[in-house]
């Protein structure tokens, strides 16, 4: 006789964090439900495994590893779902992993609708056929909301949660979406932030510091150099929304998926509704200074010995190279990583590689700039384009006045006329974010002609006095056209050498376009 429990599992979905905002506890309402039906159907409830987290993998949902655990056990005759989309949502991968843990451990799942036995062919097919549509509605949903944050953000709203210090979320009135408030108190201190920065030359630790002597909080929280960095480059604070700044990319290592959120230079920016904190000659007087005077890669009390301090990366494991002296001619480069297989190299040979591609990439913008002088001028034809797209909203905007027109002198009808002037509205807000798009291509455009004309002598300079110069003067220079170097190395040089068995991936301040 199986004298064996039951389990039971309750999950949130997105739509119920969505409704617990208008106070409804769908977990408890849950609970009690499976518990009547449990009591109706006398299953002895053993333990309850509650998802306070909305995860879309087993790797983000704690409660589910451990029910996976304790059902490969054979803890639980069966384990109560309100239905069977509670238990996987996310990729193929991990419902074919539940759905192979319950039918190894003959467990069976039970909703209030109908019991699944996993070793039953039909019921197998039945609850395989039930994730599968779960995650297509999951795909569905998740498009719909980034559809809709886009066009909101198109719209100049804001639809993050959580509001950038300085301002506060409210809802707009009259219209869905929300948009940003000025904290008066807190953007003083923004201001003053980007004031410190480009008037008084502080760097970011410098300010953190001034303000925590103030007894000035971040929301309650000491200022650090990471908040001042992402403060200071904030387009938000010039009355900007932005998305893709850091967007999520996944990798498989050694069979798992690892998340990271990389920063996006070339993120998107629209106009938002709110009122700017900084006005764009102070935002952009910072913003050059970043690409003129990056920020010192040891303290100011200690003199800087290695001239790629700063700049060089781990590939594996993302972290900065640092400088290990081993005696007076060997000075290695390496991960600073416990356990990270990367392996280092002389600092002499790495530096030399460095020049090299550097040099390289030189020639590389050179060759870039002839073509742009060869070639036709992609400002002339973005420009024609932008004149274009200008000459079909203005010959639209006069079909909808016409359309005024003819209602008042009673040609159109009402009904004709809304159909008519709807038609007309969403050619005009196609050809409007046509626009927008177009114009986002034009700064691109002068920003990269502008830093590669800035950027060009400067590496001329550079490799021209470079063997001429200290340490410290070879790497302020480094670092003001490179913004960082991306190293790899798997395997130890061999006796003898060759010692320059490594890939350098250089990420210059412009990109070769």
């Amino acid at each position: 006789m199986d004298n064996r429990l039951y389990a039971m599992y309750l999950r949130k979905s997105r739509k119920d964090v969505e409704a617990e905002r208008n106070g409804i506890d769908t977990l408890a309402r849950h609970e009690q439900m499976l518990q009547t039906f449990a009591e109706q159907s006398q299953f002895h409830i053993g333990k309850i495994y509650r998802e306070v987290v909305s995860g879309d993998t087993i790797a983000a949902r704690p409660e589910m590893q451990q029910l996976l655990h304790d059902v490969e056990n054979e803890l639980w005759k069966g384990v109560l779902v309100v239905d069977v989309e509670r238990l996987a949502r996310g990729d193929t991968i991990d419902q074919g992993i539940i759905a192979q843990v319950f039918k190894y451990s003959e467990t069976l799942i039970i909703t209030p609708l109908k019991t699944y036995d996993p070793n039953n062919e039909y019921d197998e097919e039945f609850f395989e056929y039930g994730l599968f549509q779960a995650r297509r509605e999951y795909k569905a949903i998740t498009r719909r909301q980034q559809r809709g944050r886009i066009q909101s953000l198109k719209e100049g709203k804001w639809p993050y949660n959580k509001a950038p210090f300085g301002y506060e979320r409210y809802k707009l009135p009259d219209q869905r979406g929300w948009s940003l408030k000025i904290i008066p108190e807190e953007a003083k201190i923004v201001k003053m932030a980007f004031e410190l920065y480009a008037y008084e030359h502080m760097g970011y630790s410098s300010i953190a510091e001034y303000f925590n002597n103030l007894n000035i909080t971040y929301r309650g929280h000491q200022w650090s150099y990471s908040t001042l960095q992402k403060m200071l480059v904030n387009v938000v604070y010039i009355g900007k929304v932005k998305n893709g700044e850091r967007g999520t990319v996944k990798k498989t290592e050694a069979g798992a998926v690892k998340i990271s959120r990389p920063r996006n230079r070339n993120y998107d920016v629209w106009e938002g509704l709110h009122e700017p904190i900084i006005d764009d000659d102070l935002f952009n007087t910072v913003q050059d200074m970043f690409a003129t005077h990056p920020s010192k890669p040891v303290a100011n009390a200690l003199e800087i010995r290695n001239p790629l301090a700063g700049l060089v990366y781990c590939k594996m494991c993302g972290h900065k190279m640092i400088r290990r002296p081993q005696d007076r001619c060997k000075t290695m480069i390496k991960c600073p990583t416990k356990g990270c297989r990367c392996v280092g190299s002389y600092e002499h040979i790495l530096e030399q590689s460095a020049i090299e591609a550097l040099a390289t990439y030189l020639e590389q913008l050179k060759m870039e700039e002839k073509k742009t002088i060869q070639k036709i001028n992609p400002l002339e034809v973005l420009d024609s384009e932008l004149q274009s797209v200008d000459k079909d909203i203005s010959a639209l905007q006069d079909q909808l006045n016409n359309a005024y027109d003819l209602v008042e002198q009673g040609i159109y009808t009402p009904e004709v006329f809304l159909k008519r002037s709807n038609t007309l509205q969403d050619k005009i807000t196609d050809l409007e974010n046509k626009r927008d798009d177009i114009q986002k291509r034009v700064d691109n455009e002068n920003r990269i002609l502008n830093k590669r004309q800035i950027l060009i002598p400067k590496i001329e300079t550079l490799l021209d006095v470079y063997d001429t110069l200290d340490v410290p003067a070879r790497n302020a220079m480094l670092s003001e056209v490179v913004e960082s170097i991306d190293y790899e190395k798997t395997e130890r040089s061999p006796q003898g050498g060759p010692y320059d068995n490594f890939t350098l991936e250089l990420h210059p301040r412009i990109p070769v376009v």
